[in-house]
């Protein structure tokens, strides 16, 4: 029996589905460091990704990982 293989990692998804580009993620990786906040949120205050795209990765990865899992990218 296979077992399914677990999603990419959130900021891979991102990056390959092309939601945010390298220099994107790694300046809401920067801002997250300092400011300690879950990415998806920064990524949304940086307008990077919109209110319906929040939805779309907490549906993917919120009930997949558990919200702070999925919220931090970690």
């Amino acid at each position: 029996m296979l077992t399914p293989l677990p999603p990419p990692s959130l900021e891979q998804y991102l990056l390959d589905k092309g939601i945010v580009d390298s220099p994107q993620l790694d300046l809401a990786k920067k801002l997250q460091r300092r400011q300690r906040g879950p990415l998806l949120m920064i990524l949304l205050e940086l307008s990077f990704i919109d209110l319906e795209q929040l939805s779309g990765l907490l549906n993917l990865y919120g009930f997949t990982y558990g919200i702070t899992h999925g919220i931090t990218g970690g």
